[in-house]
Formats: C-alpha cells, structure tokens, sequence
C-alpha cells in the first residue's frame, strides 16, 4: 500500500493504474474497513462458519463508503 497525501498526487503517479482508482481512500477509510469482524475475528473458532456472514459485513461497509466495484468485489 502507498501513501499519498492526496487523490490528485496519486493520479499522478509514475504507476498509477486507473483500474485501481476505487481503492483510493483516506487512510481512516482502510481503518474503517479492516477493523471489521472479517479481520479481527479471524482467530475465533466459529471463523469458518460464520466467514459468510463476516464477508457480508465487509461487503457492507464498502458499499456504505461507495465503494462496492469489482476492484473490491470481484465477480
């Protein structure tokens, strides 16, 4: 992962790909979307069993950020 300090400065990096433009997000967004039970569950011993419905919730809270594409997503 790369920091940039803005959306501007990473379109103008020497590798960027507009393919990835749906994984530009403030970095409180990546918090937001990693700190969910898909992450920090993955210990628990019912993992396996509930990884569906931890998946959703995932799915969730992109989507609730705007960012539910194929970047993210993939069908």
């Amino acid at each position: 992962m790369n920091l940039f300090r803005s959306e501007e400065h990473v379109k103008n990096w020497a590798s960027y790909d507009p393919i990835s433009a749906e994984s530009i997000i403030p970095v409180a967004g990546y918090a937001q979307v990693f700190s969910g039970p898909l992450f920090k569950n993955r210990l628990a011993p019912d993992y396996l069993g509930r990884l569906q419905e931890y998946a959703g919730k995932f799915i969730k809270t992109l989507q609730d950020m705007g960012k539910g594409g194929p970047f993210w997503i993939p069908a």
